[in-house]
């Protein structure tokens, strides 16, 4: 079984700062994971929208977030993932 991909500092700054009104973080074809907007990419598996991360991370924008804060909570976010795959895979 393939490994689940694992969330970056760098996803959650793209997913928190992106400029699309509907933004996501998702699972690709090739089973990583990138941001995109729901509305092109909504088919994929979504581990998470920019609502649940801000309201997760507690900000709307990473600015006010340093690197090791959002280290530091990122292994909580480990269950985004296994959620998204258990909803693909049925």
């Amino acid at each position: 079984m393939a490994r689940a991909p694992q969330i970056t500092v760098t996803h959650i700054r793209q997913l928190l700062n992106s400029p699309a009104s509907d933004p996501i973080l998702y699972i690709t074809d090739d089973g990583s994971l990138a941001v995109g907007s729901e509305s092109n990419e909504g088919h994929h598996p979504i581990v998470a929208t920019r609502e649940e991360a801000a309201d997760f991370f507690g900000e709307d924008h990473v600015d006010g977030l340093d690197t090791e804060t959002i280290q530091d909570l990122l292994p909580e976010t480990e269950q985004w993932v296994e959620s998204a795959l258990e909803t693909a895979n049925g």
